[in-house]
């Protein structure tokens, strides 16, 4: 297996996106952390549970208040994912391969993974913001 490296070359619009999207993943995967978090104390839960739940919070609540309306306007995809890194960092937490999931900043670098048909997208930040 091999991967190809590109560089974007992106105008203010497009980079704009791209952040929105990347700050998309961030909310999404910080919002699903402190929402296991508090579900941890309530009981025992699985991942999978809870990560069904968390969708359907954000899904059903969250993404329908006026305030978080921007959620509407980007891709599903990256949500989605947000929510599988979510999860497959607690079951490396759990085989004991890494720590207990931390909270995502804008200082560990942006990034955010769509899914294709050919497979998975990573895009990492590489792009200036406006």
């Amino acid at each position: 297996m091999f991967a190809l490296k590109r560089a974007l070359k992106l105008n203010n619009n497009e980079a704009t996106l791209m952040a929105r999207h990347a700050g998309f993943r961030r909310v999404v995967f910080n919002f699903g952390l402190s929402l296991r978090t508090q579900m941890y104390s309530e009981g025992k839960f699985t991942d999978s549970k809870v990560i069904n739940e968390v969708k359907k919070v954000l899904t059903n609540h969250v993404k329908k208040q006026p305030e978080f309306g921007w959620m509407n306007q980007l891709s599903s995809r990256v949500y989605q994912n947000a929510l599988i890194d979510l999860k497959d960092a607690f079951s490396r937490y759990r085989s004991g391969k890494a720590g207990h999931p931390k909270f995502a900043s804008r200082r560990d670098g942006q990034s955010f993974t769509v899914d294709s048909s050919n497979g998975k997208v990573l895009f990492t930040k590489r792009w200036q913001n406006p």
